[in-house]
């Protein structure tokens, strides 16, 4: 395999100054009815190529989130809530989805329930970012790509926020250079990986960029007790196959025992909520009882006081409760496809994509936001749930290395992604948008660019004759 660098190009995105933005929603009609689950047989097409024959696959594959899998691929799938809501309890689910998806804005305004915008922030709504509940976007082209500053901008906080209510200023521009490497597999395949260099104002001093994930299966990573995730890791690489999972230890204040991290690219964030607390405090500038003080660049620290809290622990929580009871798309397995899990089995990604986890869920359909590991209730039921992924750090290799340590990780340590729906995510060829900056223009791409401990992977894909290729793309894109 050849790689050379080619080219560089600068660009800008310059914030909106002086005002709020204006974010067009994408709702889907009738989104606080429940699809049904799936209960008989596979009836989800295929997507593979016409002149295959391909026979369905047992159901069981498909159900990729238990009993929150709905049959739906489409472009509104990631925005239903799992099937088994009762009425009343999808009317919960919407009023948490109201304050995701609806606008906030900046203090005092009449809107009480949903002011506190700013001074700073990146964006006014959570589906702003997570757009229809999928991934972000570049940003040439809207929402959902933000900075991680590190210690090397001390006059802001540690996540740049280029946009600002009336009377502020944002902290600075996103900017990039591309730089691309053209790679030329064994069978003569090209690719150009283009890779992206951030930082702010074009200053030298690069920062670390981080797109904003798809919200499927939330609650279902949440259900996944400590010990499963603990069980998979192997830090010093004990069995000698090359693949060394670690847990990330979150250090909890008040003398409280620290706390594994699934939840974030560095698996920073102990539970679901925590996640979703950070996220309106980082990119909304929405305080919480999690998260009371207000980063500020050196210019805004003086202005007005935020002593009180701008969300409640009440609509924290019913925000965090719509995440975690979103649905989960089925997959669309079928004969072709389990031969392309095969091969992903044998060239060994499934070491760190681990298919499956045995969770318990309470018998009663509304995951609630308490708990996060071990279920303590009485009537629960097991389900299994195909995530693949380990939610453990792994060195991914210094092409996909990080500009600086953050979150207690090495530069080049990033939790396991999940793969379902990857093949919903990545339905897009020309803008796929994978990996935790955007970079992976396809799934190929995505997989040229691991590294590390996926470096071995990664030579035995680059082997794959092109029917073998085929299989597996198509696995991943039914998942």
């Amino acid at each position: 395999m050849q790689a050379r660098l080619r080219g560089n190009i600068i660009h800008i995105r310059g914030p909106l100054l002086g005002g709020l933005i204006t974010i067009a929603l994408a709702t889907s009609s009738g989104c606080g009815q429940a699809d049904a689950p799936i209960t008989t047989s596979n009836s989800i097409s295929s997507h593979a190529s016409p002149h295959l024959a391909h026979t369905a696959a047992p159901l069981a594959y498909n159900l990729a989130g238990g009993s929150f899998t709905i049959a739906s691929r489409g472009r509104q799938s990631l925005q239903r809530p799992q099937p088994k809501l009762s009425a009343e309890q999808q009317l919960e689910w919407a009023v948490g989805k109201s304050f995701a998806t609806q606008a906030w804005v900046s203090a005092p305004a009449t809107t009480t329930a949903r002011d506190g915008l700013g001074p700073l922030f990146n964006a006014n709504t959570c589906s702003s970012c997570h757009i229809r509940n999928g991934q972000g976007r570049l940003p040439e082209n809207g929402l959902g790509l933000i900075l991680r500053l590190g210690t090397q901008f001390p006059t802001f906080g540690e996540q740049l926020q280029d946009m600002a209510n009336p009377g502020s200023e944002p902290e600075g521009r996103v900017t990039w250079r591309d730089i691309t490497q053209d790679i030329v597999l064994p069978d003569g395949s090209e690719y150009a990986l283009t890779k992206r260099n951030y930082a702010v104002d074009g200053n030298q001093k690069s920062a670390s960029a981080r797109l904003a994930p798809a919200l499927i299966g939330m609650g279902l990573l949440a259900a996944i007790k400590t010990d499963d995730i603990i069980a998979n890791s192997d830090p010093t690489d004990i069995n000698q196959d090359g693949i060394s999972g670690a847990v990330n230890y979150i250090v909890r204040g008040n003398d409280e025992p620290p706390a594994l991290g699934r939840f974030g690219w560095k698996a920073s964030q102990e539970s679901l909520i925590a996640q979703v607390a950070l996220a309106f405090f980082e990119d909304m500038g929405i305080t919480s009882s999690r998260h009371p003080p207000l980063p500020c660049s050196e210019s805004d620290c003086g202005k007005a006081s935020n002593a009180e809290m701008e969300i409640s622990d009440k609509l924290l929580n019913a925000v965090t409760d719509y995440i975690a009871n979103l649905a989960v798309p089925a997959a669309a397995h079928d004969e072709l496809s389990l031969q392309g899990k095969t091969i992903f089995n044998h060239i060994g990604c499934k070491a760190c994509h681990i298919p499956s986890f045995n969770i318990e869920v309470p018998a009663s359909p509304f995951a609630t936001v308490a708990g996060g590991g071990n279920t303590q209730e009485i009537n629960v039921i097991t389900e299994t749930i195909y995530p693949y992924s380990d939610l453990l750090l792994h060195d991914m290799g210094p092409g996909l290395a990080d500009q600086y340590s953050s979150d207690s990780t090495a530069a080049a340590e990033w939790r396991t992604a999940p793969l379902w729906g990857l093949g919903i995510r990545a339905e897009n060829s020309d803008n796929a948008r994978l990996l935790h900056d955007g970079r992976g223009r396809s799934i190929t791409e995505a997989i040229l660019w691991h590294g590390g401990e996926a470096a071995a992977s990664k030579s035995r894909f680059t082997q794959l004759s092109e029917s073998e290729r085929a299989a597996l793309l198509h696995f991943l894109k039914a998942l």
